[in-house]
């Protein structure tokens, strides 16, 4: 089934994405104030790599916090909570824009995460809920062009719009957002099917014991992570790339290269999933080489970003990079789904998230550090070669080891 059939078929699961969608504009909106401001301030590489890890660390603990209400509130209860909680806590990033303090504006973009993540084990336990095993790369297909839709569609209006609005105006297009998803979630809730509505069960934790899931499993599980572990750098730097360039100017608007290098790494998010099908997801899963071939492509594109002195090649370069990390994401989340089962989705999908996140508040800093002392070329060399060789590696390694379970 087509990804529009699927919505077409699914009316709740369109309003359902509807407000996914709609809640990351506002996200979206909410970063591109932050950011510009960081820029406006001339803030120093270490400045940008400490905001990245302050807008993903929170997520940590509020994920642990989904988990748990998960056990006990209806799916859609948890994300409709977190998305009031979202609306009102736009106080603080309009107040730190107000009073321009770099650390506030740190601070401000912290609060998105945390309310994201509090989400994390309902949204995926809706999404293993509502479908079958056939229909979960066409779910990792809208997922991911949501989130990439999202962050092109609140980039791509914040960038035009934040120079021409006062603050207020702003942060009331993007409080009505938040308002628009409220409504999104409660109508899809008024027509889901029952199997979605319901309370999520108690999940089986031992099932989460690493060294007795088998290799299927492990790599659905390691797949993000170690991708993380390559790209976190990368993505904490480059809005670093962007103050290298003049400011662009675009039917008579003025539009930070930050932000513009920020719209194609969602850009190329937006599209990887779009390359694969199915025959292809069981190919890069099953292989070694391939899934670690696009960890590879994403670091030498990084690579030529961070060397080159033209904008347009920079551009396309980071396009292409998140092309090949989001065929891997398309890859981890529709093996993911179909290889837990429903009681073990929650946790699992928790357990990702909170390994990703803590991947990528962790090394943001270093690379924050010695990009100050060495620039972003040699930092990325320093850290994101040695993850390219370590997935190889790991991922050698288990097959390695079923092999030898099956031979005994």
């Amino acid at each position: 089934m087509s990804v529009f059939k699927l919505l077409i078929s699914s009316r709740w699961y369109l309003w359902f994405s509807l407000g996914y969608l709609i809640t990351g504009i506002g996200t979206g909106l909410t970063g591109v104030a932050i950011y510009a401001n960081l820029a406006k301030l001339d803030a120093s590489p270490l400045a940008f790599a400490i905001t990245f890890s302050v807008s993903v660390a929170p997520a940590l603990l509020s994920s642990e916090l989904g988990k748990y209400l998960s056990r006990y509130f209806k799916p859609f209860s948890i994300l409709i909570a977190a998305e009031l909680a979202g609306l009102f806590a736009l106080i603080l990033p309009f107040y730190a824009l107000i009073i321009a303090s770099p650390r506030m504006l740190m601070l401000a973009v912290s609060v998105s995460s945390l309310f994201i993540g509090v989400g994390v084990a309902a949204y995926n336990m809706i999404n293993k809920r509502g479908f079958t095993e056939e229909d979960y790369l066409q779910i990792a297909t809208i997922e991911t062009i949501s989130f990439s839709a999202v962050a092109i569609v609140g980039t791509g209006i914040g960038s035009l719009i934040y120079p021409l609005v006062q603050h207020g105006v702003y942060f009331f297009i993007d409080a009505v957002s938040y308002l628009l998803a409220i409504a999104c979630l409660i109508y899809s809730r008024s027509i889901s099917p029952q199997q979605v509505v319901d309370k999520i069960e108690e999940a089986v934790e031992a099932t989460l014991r690493f060294a007795s899931l088998n290799g299927d499993k492990k790599c659905a599980i390691l797949i993000m992570p170690l991708l993380t572990i390559i790209s976190a750098p990368a993505m904490a730097l480059l809005p670093v790339k962007g103050l290298a360039f003049s400011e662009i100017k675009w039917l008579g608007l003025v539009i930070h290269p930050v932000l513009m290098l920020l719209f194609s790494r969602c850009l190329g998010q937006l599209i990887g999933p779009l390359v694969v099908n199915q025959k292809i997801v069981d190919y890069l899963f099953g292989s070694i080489l391939g899934k670690s071939g696009l960890g590879l492509m994403f670091f030498m594109m990084y690579l030529l970003a961070f060397y080159s002195t033209s904008f347009t090649l920079v551009f396309i370069a980071v396009v292409l990079a998140h092309i090949a990390s989001n065929m891997l994401y398309a890859v981890a989340y529709t093996t993911m789904l179909s290889r837990f089962s429903e009681q073990e989705i929650g946790p699992v999908s928790v357990l990702v998230y909170q390994i990703t996140t803590l991947l990528l508040a962790g090394l943001a800093l270093p690379a924050g550090f010695l990009a100050n002392q060495y620039g972003l070329f040699n930092t990325l060399l320093l850290c994101s070669l040695p993850a390219v060789l370590l997935m190889l590696l790991v991922f050698n390694r288990i097959a390695a080891l079923d092999k030898s379970i099956v031979a005994a």
